[in-house]
């Protein structure tokens, strides 16, 4: 009964640890949180990868989408694509000015390329804030994409 009681413990704790992580550049917040797409185990809140203010954009969100309905986002942005296929994933180097960085991603998927820009902020660690695709068939800006959905 102890040991179960003690192994219980452990992995609420490791599960705590592992969902407070702290990412101390850029290049390893955006290997993390790639991680998923590539090897299938996704957490079940990825809330810690992104800044306040775009925690904020996805809560908004759902508070405004009615239930059962799509809210703003129809794909994912991640991938720039609805479903997914990953592959010769690179990070490049970032541009760090203070607090924030630049960083560009690129993959292929589905054998397509792809290229992402990501905007971070270091607030206790690196964040996700603002992703932006030039995809010509589909450009975006993440916060937009909300903004829009929002009515503003």
């Amino acid at each position: 009964m102890r040991l179960a009681a003690l192994v219980a413990g452990l992995f609420l704790s490791l599960t705590a640890f592992a969902a407070a992580q702290s990412y101390d550049t850029p290049e390893a917040l955006l290997e993390a949180f790639y991680a998923p797409y590539l090897d299938g185990e996704f957490p079940e809140d990825d809330a810690h990868f992104r800044s306040a203010a775009l925690q904020a954009l996805y809560e908004g969100d759902a508070e405004i989408t009615p239930e059962g309905e799509m809210g703003a986002l129809s794909f994912d942005p991640y991938v720039d694509g609805q479903d997914y296929s990953i592959s010769d994933f690179e990070i490049d180097a970032p541009l760090i000015e203070g607090d924030t960085a630049i960083v560009d991603v690129s993959f292929r998927n589905f054998d397509e390329p792809r290229s992402l820009t990501y905007e971070l902020v270091n607030v206790d660690g690196w964040k996700i804030d603002d992703v932006v695709s030039a995809n010509p068939a589909n450009p975006y800006r993440l916060s937009e994409i909300f903004a829009e959905a929002a009515g503003e």
